[in-house]
């Protein structure tokens, strides 16, 4: 049985309910820009959804969810804004945010990974690498972490066109 996309979308927009993010979407004054994304869209924002002690926790900070109309399929992005990024630990939080999608989506819906981290401080080279050869895994593939500075206008836009995996 093949899901409607915007069905699939709406689901998923009922059960996020209050949970939803709001604009402006920052964290660690780290803020995401939602230009040139498409309107119809929800984003879940992780830390109202699942409370925890952020300490001791390995979440990320937002999920986006949109319809790709040209790929015909869902577009999940789970992202992680920080202010200094320690690579190992960003790998794990965008690990648990392709866990959330893989349960929130479902399995017969076309669904697209796209990891985001965006940052404000230039990231230490040796964290770079790992962020560059760092894979998450979702629904059997695996996909790229991709980087964007935080704040600028158009940078989830950005992020989302240099991803090699979709």
């Amino acid at each position: 049985m093949n899901v409607n996309l915007h069905e699939a979308l709406e689901e998923i927009r009922q059960w996020i309910g209050d949970r939803k993010a709001t604009s402006p979407y920052t964290k660690e004054g780290c803020r995401v820009s939602m230009a040139n994304i498409p309107s119809e869209r929800v984003v879940l924002d992780v830390d109202i959804a699942f409370p925890t002690d952020r300490t001791d926790t390995n979440q990320c900070d937002l999920i986006l969810f949109y319809i790709d109309d040209i790929q015909n399929s869902l577009v999940s992005v789970p992202m992680e804004l920080k202010g200094s990024p320690d690579a190992t630990k960003i790998s794990k939080q965008l690990q648990a945010g392709a866990h959330i999608i893989d349960g929130l989506v479902p399995s017969t819906v076309k669904t697209d990974c796209v990891p985001v981290m965006f940052h404000r401080k230039k990231i230490h080279k040796a964290q770079l690498k790992k962020l560059r050869t760092s894979r998450i895994t979702f629904r059997g593939a695996e996909f790229p972490i991709n980087t964007q500075r935080c704040g600028h206008q158009g940078n989830l836009a950005q992020a989302l066109a240099k991803s090699s995996k979709r």
